[in-house]
């Protein structure tokens, strides 16, 4: 096989890889431009991070029955002194 015949059979290969390679960093910088796009609404300028509604109302949701469960061990510890004190 001389260097020709070489030359033949490998060139499509290459221009079939530089055509992938070049696909794939045409759509790493879609991604990236989508990426830099939605960054303003999770991040602030002062590098916050803002919760999402879901997430902050996930959260309001556990706060609210942990304050729940406080108040009522704060009554129980209560009873239970009055309760030591009476006896």
């Amino acid at each position: 096989m001389n260097m020709q015949d070489l030359l033949k059979a490998v060139i499509p290969i290459v221009v079939v890889c530089l055509g992938w390679l070049l696909g794939q960093v045409s759509s790493f910088q879609t991604r990236l431009t989508q990426i830099e796009t939605k960054m303003p609404a999770l991040i602030t300028a002062d590098g916050m991070v803002h919760d999402s509604p879901l997430s902050a109302e996930k959260r309001h949701v556990l706060k609210t029955e942990l304050q729940k469960e406080i108040n009522d061990l704060q009554v129980r510890v209560k009873l239970l002194e009055e309760r030591a004190k009476n006896k």
